[in-house]
């Protein structure tokens, strides 16, 4: 049950895409134009931000790296648990990292008392959020979000903000801190075709910004042709899927409710999630219970191996241990599977 992937009923849009990319398998031969292509005004007429406020990267996670070598922190911040691959840039640049502890009575939700953490942090200059986060699958309101920015501007901390699954949230641009941007030269947000759009091996991510120093080095540090040409063209055919986005979002709304019952009928704890994925913790019972060598791994592994299940063990997120899980939201049938599998181990 893989991560970020949509339902099986909702493939018929993933496969246009796939046939459009064979029509065009002669693009190979070319050198990609990322200077003026369809892409950069798509998403520019999609998000109403200029187009010299974007830059292209391979993946969100080229993008991450790229940041911190620009920006070159001394001090940052990380809400958690959260995706790793931020403390993982920040760590390659010797910047010291300090982690404010989110609250698992809270759904682990960003809380105004995170803005007070950071003013006794020390040296900050950079945060990084993700919204709505991983692995979590909470949603950061909008007037968080609001305050945090408007604070990071006051302080000069570059506030990195990783929208990449925002695409799943029903009212996306009454969410999205994109809106920010042009107000907020020390906010730059990250998202990538990856989840929505099911083209984790395309590697097509982007920033938008709207700092022209920091611009300016992003574009200077990146490798030439970071992109290739059928990654242009998978996300300009991908932007164009209005129906396809609009029927996943129903479909993981609907899903997610129906995995979310079930799971808390076996005695999981469920934390809220406003994404594609549901963030669980295996039944109390079963931690103290003569079955606990069942716990975190050990369950993860049975899944797999005895019945073709991957689930996400989240022992290796900071704050949390083995016995949390990350659960991707799949078609009916899956989640069904996946519950009547739970049942001959709880």
């Amino acid at each position: 049950i893989g991560l970020g992937i949509p339902a099986e009923p909702l493939f018929r849009s993933r496969d246009k895409v796939r046939h459009d990319i064979t029509e065009h398998i002669s693009l190979l031969e070319k050198y990609p134009n990322l200077s003026d292509c369809s892409l950069l005004a798509k998403l520019s007429a999609y998000h109403n931000i200029p187009e010299e406020y974007f830059v292209m990267g391979n993946g969100a996670s080229e993008i991450i790296t790229l940041l911190v070598q620009a920006i070159l922190p001394r001090g940052a911040v990380l809400p958690v648990p959260t995706f790793s691959g931020y403390k993982k840039a920040l760590a390659s640049r010797n910047c010291r990292v300090k982690e404010f502890n989110l609250r698992s009575d809270n759904n682990f939700r960003l809380t105004d008392d995170f803005l007070s953490y950071v003013k006794k942090a020390g040296t900050v200059d950079m945060i990084f959020l993700c919204n709505p986060n991983n692995p979590t699958g909470a949603l950061i309101p909008y007037d968080t979000i609001k305050k945090v920015a408007d604070f990071c501007e006051n302080f000069g901390i570059y506030l990195v903000i990783d929208e990449c699954f925002m695409g799943f949230v029903p009212c996306e641009k009454k969410t999205s801190a994109i809106s920010l941007i042009k107000d907020h030269p020390h906010l730059i947000i990250i998202d990538a075709f990856t989840k929505l759009y099911c083209l984790p091996g395309i590697r097509l991510g982007f920033c938008i910004c709207s700092n022209p120093r920091i611009l300016f080095e992003l574009n200077s540090l990146k490798p030439e042709w970071n992109i290739s040409s059928l990654a242009l063209l998978a996300g300009e055919k991908s932007l164009s899927e209005n129906e396809y986005v609009h029927r996943s979002i129903e479909l993981i709304t609907t899903e997610r409710d129906f995995l979310s019952k079930e799971l808390k009928s076996l005695g999981f704890t469920v934390f809220d999630s406003d994404t594609n994925f549901i963030l669980t913790r295996l039944p109390l019972t079963l931690l103290i219970s003569s079955h606990s060598h069942l716990a975190g791994s050990m369950l993860a592994d049975k899944l797999a191996r005895e019945h073709g299940i991957l689930v996400r063990n989240c022992a290796n997120f900071s704050g949390l241990d083995n016995s949390y899980f990350r659960i991707a939201v799949r078609n009916h049938e899956e989640n069904v599977a996946l519950i009547d599998t739970l049942k001959k181990y709880v």
